[in-house]
């Protein structure tokens, strides 16, 4: 048996290739405040809200997982993933330039479980490792300049670290 033969297509934990869509939303951030323009990924086959933004005063700031959940619960309740079209997202086939990346609890796993099969391959095996990887992560959107973004970038300005240090976008 192949050591990475169980990755994405294993019957046992199927990750359904990304159907992402992209357009703009009317938000409120909380419930005495007046609704702002949001730009956002969707990814129809989750569905999920995968990136969203603010769009304020000509500037963007991205909006937490928290928010990202509760906007994912609106698209749900009004059932955006079943005509998008019809709400003005337009499909894109790759993430945005301007979308920080989310990830969901099972495409975690897979990049996981890829990431342990990176980390015991051999030097004859490890290019195949890394073309599984592209592959699924051209599956689900997204490239490695999205994953860098993802883990490099802190959520939100800056960041504390225990030194007292803290890091500057």
């Amino acid at each position: 048996m192949n050591w990475f033969d169980n990755v994405s297509s294993d019957s046992d934990h199927p990750i359904a290739p990304a159907r992402l869509v992209q357009g703009h939303w009317r938000h409120r951030p909380h419930p005495l405040a007046d609704p702002v323009l949001c730009r956002m990924v969707i990814d129809l086959a989750e569905p999920r809200v995968v990136s969203a933004q603010i769009i304020e005063h000509g500037n963007t700031r991205d909006l937490g997982s928290s928010t990202l959940e509760d906007l994912s619960q609106q698209m749900l309740a009004l059932e955006v993933h079943h005509q998008p079209a019809a709400w003005g997202f337009s499909p894109c086939t790759m993430l945005p330039l301007w979308a920080r990346p989310t990830f969901s609890e099972k495409q975690i796993e897979e990049l996981e479980r890829i990431e342990g099969y990176m980390v015991e391959a051999s030097e004859e095996n490890f290019d195949s490792v890394l073309q599984l990887r592209d592959e699924f992560l051209r599956g689900i959107g997204l490239t490695d300049r999205d994953i860098y973004r993802a883990v490099r970038q802190p959520q939100q300005g800056q960041v504390n670290r225990k030194s007292s240090r803290t890091l500057v976008n």
